[in-house]
């Protein structure tokens, strides 16, 4: 169960469609339920496995609900329920429900990233702490958001990282600098640093894969800066090949979220081949610390910082193992924590 799930965007979005696929494949009988649909009696088939997906009609944005979620819990048969993203509104519901036994993966950021969600963040934080200490097992997809969890609501989850797929590997345009971002334009995203760092590389172009609200002012900042021709942005949904292949074919990717539980784009950049810059924040962090080769950190509000990082890394091809974000062990792992929790 999940908030959003494809055609949304977003790596708890690309999490959901693994393990609907993957377990599908594996033979599961699999139903996903989330928001974003026009009727609640919508049940998709999609994929290989044929597994079904019930999107409920919903309000709100930030804080989206529907008045049929918890009724649709009570009817829908299952062993175990995994619910995705504490905050979100759906983990709530479950609890609520009185379904059980239920899994959550937290993808936890500490708190919220809006006005709002900061204020009604204590409440909430009282809310989740009840929701995870009902849960059959509840689950982390990095060590940093682990230690999240652990402060605030004395849980210790298991980390269980998210998964890659097999990808060739990108070979960039030998005569074109690029470096690319793939995100959400939202203001905690913090893509304007990536365009701030585009004036300190008068050589490099920089290409924005994504959209959302902040689109237009990062078109206007890069006119103020003088960037605007060196700056490519691709609003279109494209297909998981075409961004990685875009990914691929940068010399560097850059991440210099706020905050971020794991990152799907830095792992699918270093599954092709790609060096990153992050920022220096909780989950991204971490990537440096486990792949220094291939990996650096810089201060976001410093561009040239970030622009001296993007200029050691440019022109290397990594060679790393990610074995152990394998998509297979992924599944194992997942399944094992679903066996214990239907006991």
């Amino acid at each position: 169960m999940t908030k959003g799930f494809p055609p949304r965007v977003g790596g708890v979005e690309t999490l959901c469609r693994q393990l609907a696929e993957g377990f599908a494949r594996r033979g599961a009988d699999v139903t996903v339920l989330s928001y974003g649909g026009p009727v609640e009696r919508d049940a998709i088939p999609t994929g290989d496995g044929a597994y079904r997906v019930i999107r409920l009609h919903s309000f709100g944005d930030a804080f989206e609900w529907s008045w049929g979620l918890v009724p649709a819990l009570r009817r829908l048969p299952f062993d175990v329920c995994h619910v995705h993203n504490v905050h979100s509104t759906v983990v709530g519901a479950v609890w609520a429900s009185l379904r059980r036994p239920y899994v959550v993966t937290t993808h936890y950021h500490g708190g919220g990233h809006s006005t709002a969600a900061r204020l009604i963040h204590p409440l909430y934080r009282l809310l989740a702490t009840y929701v995870l200490r009902g849960a059959a097992a509840v689950t982390a997809v990095s060590a940093s958001e682990a230690a999240l969890v652990r402060r605030d609501f004395g849980i210790d989850p298991e980390v269980i990282p998210n998964g890659v797929a097999a990808w060739d590997r990108g070979v960039p345009a030998p005569d074109v600098k690029t470096m690319a971002v793939v995100s959400r334009l939202v203001p905690y995203k913090r893509v304007d640093a990536a365009v701030r760092t585009l004036a300190e590389l008068p050589d490099y172009r920089l290409h924005i894969i994504g959209d959302g609200p902040e689109r237009a002012p990062l078109l206007g900042l890069a006119d103020r800066l003088g960037v605007r021709e060196r700056l490519t942005m691709t609003a279109d949904r494209l297909s998981d090949t075409d961004v990685l292949t875009a990914v691929g074919n940068a010399s560097v990717y850059v991440n210099l979220s706020a905050a971020e539980a794991f990152s799907y784009t830095v792992l699918e950049s270093l599954a092709v081949g790609t060096p990153v810059v992050v920022g220096g924040d909780a989950a991204l962090a971490e990537w440096a610390h486990r792949f220094p080769a291939g990996v650096l950190t810089a201060d976001p509000t410093q561009p040239a910082q970030v622009a001296a990082a993007v200029r050691r890394l440019a022109g290397t091809r990594v060679e790393v193992d990610l074995g152990e974000y394998a998509l297979p062990a992924i599944l194992d792992r997942y399944e094992r924590v679903y066996e214990r929790a239907a006991r």
